[in-house]
């Protein structure tokens, strides 16, 4: 039996997915990138990054205005993403894209102070909810 390369994932990233449905891809993009990324976000959603008073709204999702090629900015996750898709050739072309529509979550003053899990807290955007995570052990490699 040939012993497989993991050029993007390990083993046990692997293993972790098949069991949970999620991994974590560490340095997947730098900060400098996440901030370029963001750099915009307080002036788009018109409230002041200081000022909690300014933030109307405890959940915003904001739209696209910007994609850019996940190969490019995020080889590294690429990798991941279709080694656990099976294969290049089974990602949808559009999933390539990420977007700058990101889903903020400012809170709100009732909470200040206290530590919620994002579960528990009345609509509130969690990574996971609005997709099925694979359930089969052997779906995706």
């Amino acid at each position: 039996m040939a012993i497989e390369t993991f050029k993007f994932l390990t083993p046990e990233q692997i293993e972790h997915f098949m069991t949970y449905g999620w991994v974590s891809i560490p340095s997947a993009f730098t900060r400098e990138q996440a901030q370029a990324w963001t750099k915009d976000l307080w002036a788009r959603l018109g409230y002041d990054e200081n000022d909690p008073l300014t933030w109307v709204l405890e959940k915003v999702n904001m739209p696209v205005l910007n994609t850019i090629d996940v190969r490019d900015f995020a080889p590294k996750a690429w990798g991941a993403i279709y080694k656990l898709s099976g294969g290049e050739e089974r990602v949808a072309e559009i999933s390539r894209l990420w977007g700058d529509n990101f889903i903020v979550n400012c809170g709100s003053a009732k909470l200040k102070g206290r530590i919620v899990g994002p579960r528990d807290l009345d609509n509130w955007h969690v990574n996971g909810d609005s997709f099925i995570h694979l359930d089969s052990p052997n779906q995706g490699l």
